[in-house]
């Protein structure tokens, strides 16, 4: 009686987990195989059209920013690249700071900011100028920029 009993309540042992492993790795299989295919045919393929080249601007002032100011020159070209976007926001293209001058409107004070002012030339040789504000943190120097009217 007891044999029965105990026999009676040892669960039926099941190959779900064989099957379930199995079945994921013929899925991770094929798409290893699906991946390595496209790779392949994005790689081999021809392609149709020639590589393009990019070609620096033939005048030399357009990626120039303007000279002077306080910043250190990888802080003045990193205002610069943010100033042509603002020119072009506004409608101003090819930008230009060569033979122009930056300048400080506010030394800087007890916390480390100060603020300046960068003219542009505009394609149009109109001038735009903009107000730099630059203040020091932990981690370098955050600037705003805002046209000035």
């Amino acid at each position: 009686m007891e044999n029965q009993m105990q026999s009676e309540k040892e669960p039926t042992k099941s190959n779900k987990t064989l099957i379930i492993v199995a079945v994921a790795a013929i899925v991770l299989c094929c798409c290893v195989v699906i991946a390595a295919a496209v790779g392949w045919f994005t790689f081999s393929a021809p392609r149709d059209q020639p590589f393009e080249v990019s070609t620096p601007s033939s005048d030399p002032g357009v990626s120039v920013p303007p000279s002077g100011g306080l910043a250190n020159d990888i802080l003045r070209d990193d205002v610069w690249d943010l100033m042509r976007l603002a020119t072009a926001s506004i409608g101003c293209q090819r930008a230009s700071g060569a033979g122009l001058n930056i300048e400080v409107l506010q030394q800087p004070d007890a916390s480390g900011a100060w603020v300046e002012k960068w003219p542009v030339r505009c394609a149009s040789g109109e001038v735009q100028e903009f107000e730099v504000e630059f203040t020091p943190d932990d981690t370098g120097v955050v600037f705003n920029v805002r046209s000035i009217p």
